[in-house]
């Protein structure tokens, strides 16, 4: 992807190229996901590196899960050196979750988001081995990200008699940033409790689900989450079996 390279930030590039240092330190004869995990990890000043640390994540403990998980048919010192297909795809997810967010470069974080994406990948399975949950990291990045923001476009300011909103919240406000501005853009009204409530389940159908784009659906589930609220009173009314459509929403195939 050579016109998508050029939008990689300096330490992304960085990441990549710690990552091939760390799959020729393991005699591996690709760059694979677990490598980009640790290349992540050795950029400390990365928005993805502060983000694996803060959830109790150090170098020496990813290194010996990759140690760990190789085996002797991976360890290929006299073949050509390349990208394997999971880093591939990694990197075109990392593409994906900067044009989602409405970024016009590729960061650490969005290489990082990338990783969380394939549900059975081996990076998630390193980080589920530490007892790190994907959703735990999503909310750690979003959290790193808004602190990045400047402080006036952050969710709360300074002095302000408005509760902070939840990291699950923060994370889907900074999913819907001003395409003209790149900051994020608040409502103009507050939430209720109920919808709040339903925002914070639908986010966890969308990482129970493997993805990052919340759609109707994770709506239609979060707000199904409350069997006394109005959706679910009028449906019931209706004759629609709520736990068969909560079903039908959660398999990916249906229309």
């Amino acid at each position: 992807m050579p016109n998508k390279m050029e939008r990689f930030s300096q330490r992304a590039r960085r990441v990549l190229s710690l990552a091939q240092e760390a799959a020729i330190s393991f005699q591996h004869h690709q760059i694979r996901p677990e490598h980009l995990l640790l290349g992540l990890m050795r950029e400390e000043g990365g928005a993805a590196g502060r983000a694996l640390r803060n959830l109790g994540l150090d170098t020496r403990r990813v290194e010996e899960q990759v140690r760990r998980i190789s085996t002797d048919d991976e360890t290929r010192p006299d073949a050509q050196f390349d990208l394997s297909a999971g880093t591939k795809q990694v990197l075109e997810l990392a593409v994906n979750e900067a044009r989602r967010l409405q970024q016009n470069y590729i960061g650490t974080e969005h290489l990082l988001l990338g990783l969380l994406r394939p549900p059975e990948g081996v990076a998630v399975d390193i980080l589920q081995e530490l007892n790190i949950q994907p959703e735990q990291v999503r909310q750690q990045v979003a959290a790193v990200m808004q602190e990045q923001l400047p402080p006036a476009t952050r969710s709360a300011a300074p002095g302000s008699s408005r509760p902070a909103i939840s990291s699950n919240i923060e994370y889907f406000l900074l999913r819907t940033t001003s395409r003209s501005s790149g900051q994020i853009s608040h409502l103009p009204v507050d939430l209720s409790p109920d919808v709040k409530a339903a925002l914070e389940e639908a986010l966890k159908e969308v990482g129970h689900s493997g993805s990052l784009l919340l759609d109707e659906r994770h709506l239609l589930l979060g707000l199904l989450q409350n069997r006394d609220g109005a959706l679910s009173r009028i449906l019931l009314e209706a004759g629609i079996e709520l736990d068969e459509l909560i079903l039908r929403l959660r398999r990916p195939g249906d229309n």
